[in-house]
Order: C-alpha cells, then structure tokens, then sequence
C-alpha cells in the first residue's frame, strides 16, 4: 500500500511558500510529482514556483488560509480541477507564539488553533474524498513537533496543537490504513525555518528569546535534510517519525525519566 514512488503522483502542501514545505516540494518536484503549493504568502509560493522552473510536472499556487472552513473547501474543489486527483496531502502550515499562557489573549488561541489544528482538519475533511479515490496510492502527512511530547515553557498553545495533531493522526491512521490511504505523523525537533522569527515578534522578553534562538540555531536540522527523512516515511508507510537528535533525544529521555526530564525546564530563565 506504501507509496514506493512519487513520479506523477499529485500532492498539495500547505505552508509551501517556505521552511519545510518548500523543500517538500523541491524535492518532489525533482521526483516528477505534481504540485499544488497552497500559503497565505503568495510571494512565498511564487518563489517556490520559482525553484521548480524547468521540471516536466504541473505546478499551481492557492492563496487560502487553511483556517477558513470556506477556502479549504474552495481549495479543495480548485485542486481537483487543476489536477483531476490528489494522492499526497502534507498539512504542513503552523505557526508559534513565545508567550507564557497568562500572556496568550484569547485572540492568539483561536488564531493558533485555526491555522495549526483547524487546518489539518479541514485538510483531512475535503480532501479525504479525494484521497480515498486513489487508495493504495494515497497518503496523508500531518506535522506535529517534539512539543507534543515535551510542553517546554511560553510554548503552551503551540503544545496544546501539536499534542492534538499527534493524537488525531494516530487515530486517523487506525481508520485509514485498512482501506488503503496511509497516515504519517511528524514529529520536528528544531529546524532551520522561519517560524522562530515570526515567533520573535510575539515573544515577551525579546532578549531572552533571541538567546534562545541564538541556542537553537546550532544545533538546528537543514530543511532539506528534514524534507528527505519525510518522504522516506511516506515510502516506508511509517505512522509516525521523530526527525532531529533533540527530538530523539526527549522522546526517549521523556519516555524513560518524565518527571526529571521535565524540571530541566525549571533551570531555565523566564
């Protein structure tokens, strides 16, 4: 049931303007995959678009916010008809804020869980049909983080969505599987994306989070390496892959020493 291959598959990926939905789709680009590159930066998407000039697949861009019920669904029907079919979905879009929860206004909530939790499942929703015509040759790609697993602090809402998605996607994945459209969820640790600098502008103590980022910068996974180790889940049809030696790292520390693990967070500033 695995995808083995991607040539002339069709897959749509949200946030494809940047990070690692940008090089999801160079990559498969140069596996002769079909694109549908769907963001909220229409210059993102076109610079992407950009990168795949040359390669004899077929490219279209979608400006939608994934947390509109209304454009996903718009979305949805805009790909068929661009495309005729969708085999690969990779509910790639999210955001972060650095803020304590006392900081969060109820307004950042339903922003953050809009675009990071609403949109996987608006995703899921109009696109399952689809999906489901292809079985067998059918994948749905949802990306979590290792916040799921390690609720680090002013990271609250972010954890709150990620921990959801990580549920969702396994229990997708039990209904799903048996009828031939596979479930991958991804768990990042730190990436070179640009999600920590748009955090940078909600973040309260700014000094203090460009320390941070500064810290996590070093230690943080190319794109294109996180890009690679992605696609290799959808050939293996894994359920769920940890991508980087942090989120190991806490995965199995997390698993191992939960409570000791977790008062590291304690030795930190705030």
């Amino acid at each position: 049931m695995a995808i083995k291959h991607f040539e002339d598959k069709v897959a749509v990926i949200t946030g494809g303007g940047s990070g690692i939905g940008q090089a999801l789709a160079c990559q498969l680009g140069d596996k002769g995959c079909h694109l549908a590159l769907v963001d909220v930066n229409e210059t993102g998407m076109k610079e992407t678009k950009k990168r795949l000039k040359g390669k004899k697949i077929t490219v279209s861009t979608h400006l939608a916010d994934v947390s509109s019920e209304k454009a996903m669904r718009a979305l949805a029907d805009d790909v068929i008809a661009a495309h005729d079919r969708v085999n690969l979905l990779f509910n790639n879009a999210g955001i972060t804020y650095a803020k304590r929860f006392e900081g969060h206004s109820l307004a950042d909530w339903k922003k953050i869980i809009g675009i990071n939790l609403w949109g996987v499942v608006y995703g899921c929703h109009f696109f399952l049909p689809h999906l489901k015509r292809q079985a067998g040759a059918a994948h749905i790609i949802n990306l979590s983080s290792m916040v799921a697993f390690m609720g680090p602090p002013e990271q609250s809402s972010y954890a709150a969505t990620k921990s959801a998605i990580k549920g969702f996607s396994e229990s997708l994945w039990a209904e799903l599987h048996g009828e031939g459209v596979g479930v991958t969820v991804v768990h990042p640790g730190a990436i070179r994306t640009n999600i920590m600098e748009e955090a940078m502008k909600s973040a309260e103590d700014r000094d203090a989070f460009a320390r941070t980022q500064a810290m996590v910068d070093k230690m943080a996974m190319p794109v294109e390496k996180a890009a690679r180790q992605i696609l290799s889940a959808v050939r293996k049809d894994q359920m769920r892959v940890v991508i980087g030696l942090d989120a190991k790292l806490f995965d199995s520390a997390k698993r191992a020493m939960p409570d000791q693990i977790h008062k590291m967070f304690l030795l930190m500033p705030h």
